[in-house]
């Protein structure tokens, strides 16, 4: 069953560090043993991390630091030093930009924002160059984001990916619409208000709701957590417990694998919130499948491209008419939904190839003036009229902003791939209308759970394509086909 765990902390705030005492490092037993002790000192980590207390009675920062030696031998020092905040710090404002419905409001508050953003300019500047001259060798300096090595077959895809950088503004003007939100700066200071789709369903009623009706957050996690549980994508006795926070990205963390996790969610429901946690029930799937008897760090490690792959995959769905009205979603209110997640895709993107073409013109930037000169040209592009210091500082997520760019090509194959050996649900390639297609096939969850259950090597973005690609039974009504660009699939 869902918990939920009211105003915890924010995630991604590291603990203050705790002094060093003399205390047990593991208890005495065999190599099992010391092994379920790393893991749950890695659980306690994050759930320190989050805001909340351990089950060990002794901090589990102080421990991290005596078990220094264990945790080095494992491969895990770095990893352990990132969830201590003992890494180099990322530069980030300090302030959350308030989402309020008030737009004088939410202007003051991106201001301020805005203002922090300028005083990070030269932080965010030594960052990327620092990290771009220690980058320097045979990996691309992005590589250094992640705690724990990457597949060279997925460096080599998300060195490669690339995207033409598009106007935006028609999109976010649509958006704007409903919402009454007035003028041409709405692009500028509204579009995290937007991207959140408030607007989407129109103004709010009376009540309070939006005029078309979405589950409460409580139904909305029973249901699609239920449904990752008949499909086998969640163990029965792994546990999801739910950090609850207003105008919070979402985001999963591993406690104990496989018994438990943590997921954090807005507050409040908005069109998004279904694909939130439809992506990150697939994030929680991939943690909780992962094999018991796995090397432990392989049990931690993840190719950033196979699990934001496969999250899209999972996501996808959510773009089903058919999936939503298994929600309790009306039929109109489905379609607007349907539409606005295919816009909300382009629309994220064009945001993310904005990132890599400024990406690519800093690497000829020598002062941090030619960077913000860089940024202003590549947020011109996409008619957002984008402050070019808030794009420069989703530079330090750029390893993230790849992962999906690559991911969404890789989900693609992956859709092919099941098309093929399952059949893709009617004659026009569209699994919507509710025939035979691979959601609707257990055979086909069956594979998807063998291929995200493969850890180490076999467990990269390429080895759950070999996985799915292995000789096995085809039903006889299954056409080997393609989907075609832009279909979508109904979920159970």
């Amino acid at each position: 069953m869902t918990a939920a765990v009211p105003d915890a902390v924010h995630p991604g705030v590291p603990d203050a560090a705790h002094p060093c005492v003399p205390h047990a490092v593991h208890p005495a037993g065999s190599d099992a043993a010391h092994v379920v002790y790393v893991e749950d000192l890695l659980a306690d980590l994050q759930l320190e991390r989050a805001g909340l207390p351990g089950r060990d009675p002794v901090p589990a920062a102080r421990r991290a630091r005596q078990a220094a030696g264990e945790l080095a031998d494992l491969g895990l020092s770095r990893f352990v030093a990132e969830l201590l905040g003992e890494t180099a710090p990322v530069p980030a404002p300090a302030s959350v930009l308030d989402l309020e419905a008030d737009e004088d409001g939410r202007r003051a508050s991106y201001e301020v924002w805005c203002a922090e953003a300028r005083e990070l300019t030269d932080e965010v500047w030594r960052w990327l160059t620092e990290r771009r001259r220690a980058g320097a060798g045979q990996l691309p300096w992005w590589c250094g984001e992640s705690a724990l090595p990457l597949p060279h077959d997925s460096v080599r895809r998300l060195a490669e990916v690339t995207a033409p950088v598009r106007d935006l503004s028609e999109i976010a003007a649509a958006w704007a619409r409903p919402t009454g939100l007035r003028g041409s700066a709405t692009a500028e200071y509204n579009w995290r208000w937007l991207l959140l789709g408030k607007g989407v369903l129109g103004p709010p009623l009376p009540s309070g709701a939006l005029s078309g009706e979405l589950p409460p957050l409580n139904e909305l996690i029973t249901l699609l957590v239920g449904q990752a549980r008949r499909r086998g994508l969640l163990p029965p006795a792994h546990k999801v417990k739910v950090l609850r926070r207003p105008n919070t990205p979402s985001m999963v963390m591993p406690v104990r694998l496989p018994g438990s996790s943590l997921l954090s969610l807005p507050t409040a429901v908005t069109p998004v919130t279904v694909q939130y946690l439809q992506h990150e029930l697939a994030h929680l799937a991939e943690h909780a499948l992962r094999p018991s008897d796995a090397p432990l760090v392989e049990r931690w490690t993840f190719d950033p491209l196979r699990s934001e792959g496969w999250a899209l995959l999972l996501e996808h769905l959510a773009g089903s008419t058919a999936f939503l009205a298994r929600l309790g979603i009306d039929e109109e209110t489905a379609a607007v939904l349907a539409s606005f997640y295919a816009e909300e895709e382009r629309f994220s993107r064009g945001l993310m190839a904005a990132d890599l073409a400024l990406d690519t013109g800093l690497a000829g930037c020598r002062t941090s003036a030619e960077a913000l000169d860089a940024a202003s040209a590549v947020a011109a592009a996409t008619g957002l009229g984008w402050a070019p210091e808030l794009l420069l500082l989703r530079q330090t997520r750029v390893l993230h902003w790849r992962s999906y760019l690559a991911g969404y090509a890789w989900r693609d194959t992956v859709r092919a791939e099941l098309d093929a050996r399952f059949g893709d649900g009617d004659d026009d390639g569209n699994s919507c209308g509710g025939g035979d297609g691979w959601v609707d096939r257990d055979e086909a969850w069956a594979l998807l759970r063998s291929a995200l259950a493969r850890a180490g090597p076999a467990g990269s973005a390429a080895g759950f394509l070999d996985e799915l690609r292995l000789p096995g039974p085809t039903p006889p009504h299954a056409p080997a086909r393609t989907a075609r660009p832009g279909s979508h699939e109904e979920a159970r």
